[in-house]
């Protein structure tokens, strides 16, 4: 039996269609620092989409991701036809003007919430990963038990917002190469297992820093105070020693700094002194100036 709607009700389904069609086919065009169009459009990422005539990933950009899948554990996912098809959860896309997409955003481990490929039988992170320069912007592999070093690669991703290798099993150095990634905005190490000293900081939009429970050694690098955008830095628990850097004191932006656990020699630099601190607000809504952990 077949059920009919009054032309009122007809009417008012065909307006709600007509309001909500548009919101189902988002469009929206970044544009660069410099001011002009990028490359790059944030368009639907729907099979639709990914199915019209020539649309695809690029190829090399697509093996990049499968070895991060394959470094999870999720040999499975490799057999995904097209990584920007659909929306798996941990993988961000972007189509250029010639309709190839582009990964912009991975976020793989731990993360249940973020991603649909959660760790087994952990590997080291794949250099390969430097294959998505220059369109990867932030890259998330927290809690994914990685071993071994931080691949040199990994500089190659230049337009890089975000690096996050959170409490992974990594060891070795900090690569010096990480110090092209220009536009960083957080850089988080902490609680791994990485050793040596900590390279010349020039990160001039980097808003946090931590590289917190590691075995770094050596002394503070005095570039940190060109960082002139950081926000939070936490350098707790390593094995640093010296001095603390006076160029530290122009950073005017600072609200936490930690530095405890290391073997950090006093008095420390009156310039630190001098800094103003930002209030922060707890949990009971209660108003505190305690900025700096030593």
């Amino acid at each position: 039996m077949q059920t009919f709607f009054p032309p009122q009700a007809q009417a008012l389904v065909v307006l709600l269609m007509s309001l909500l069609l548009p919101l189902t086919k988002p469009f929206t065009v970044i544009v660069s620092d410099s001011g002009n169009q990028s490359a790059l459009l944030d368009g639907p990422q729907s099979g639709f989409t990914m199915n019209r005539d020539g649309a695809r990933t690029d190829a090399r950009e697509q093996e990049a991701v499968y070895d991060i899948m394959r470094a999870t554990g999720n040999d499975w996912a490799t057999d995904i036809p097209d990584v920007c098809r659909g929306r798996w959860h941990g993988i961000e896309c972007m189509p250029d003007k010639d309709n190839v997409y582009h990964v912009v955003s991975l976020s793989f481990g731990a993360l249940s919430d973020d991603t649909a490929f959660p760790t087994h039988n952990p590997q080291p992170i794949p250099a390969f990963l430097g294959q998505l320069s220059p369109t990867l912007q932030t890259l998330v592999l927290r809690e994914n038990g990685h071993v071994g070093f931080i691949p040199t690669e990994l500089g190659n991703l230049t337009r890089l917002k975000v690096l996050d290798l959170h409490k992974n099993n990594l060891n070795g150095s900090i690569p010096v190469s990480l110090g092209r990634l220009a536009e960083l905005r957080s850089l988080d190490l902490s609680r791994n297992t990485l050793t040596g000293s900590i390279f010349s900081l020039s990160f001039p939009v980097l808003n946090v820093l931590d590289l917190s429970q590691n075995l770094l050694v050596g002394s503070i690098p005095s570039t940190l105070g060109s960082c002139h955008s950081l926000i939070k830095i936490d350098f707790s628990r390593n094995r640093l020693s010296g001095s603390i850097p006076e160029s530290i004191g122009s950073l005017k932006e600072l609200i936490l700094m930690d530095l405890s656990y290391n073997r950090l020699s006093k008095p420390f630099p009156t310039s630190i002194r001098k800094l103003e601190c930002s209030p922060s607000v707890d949990s009971q809504g209660k108003s505190n100036g305690v900025c700096y952990t030593f």
